[in-house]
């Protein structure tokens, strides 16, 4: 049997459970910067799609009120 001593098990610890956590918050944050920046960018075309509907709207009012 492997006869591992407190400090390689302090330095192994060490040495693999930091750089996982680092990359874990690494990936944790991109994926939540991107979630958010999706999220942006979709009130910012529901927001123009109103726009041009409401556009579209007043030009297709004018007519019908002249016909009638």
């Amino acid at each position: 049997m492997m006869d591992v001593g407190l400090v390689e098990l302090i330095f192994f610890f060490v040495l693999w459970t930091v750089p996982a956590f680092a990359v874990y918050w690494i990936i944790r944050l991109g994926v939540r910067h991107g979630t958010l920046d999706a999220y942006r960018i979709d009130r910012t075309d529901q927001r123009i799609a109103t726009m041009k509907a409401d556009l579209r709207r007043r030009e297709v009012a004018p007519d019908e009120v002249d016909r009638a």
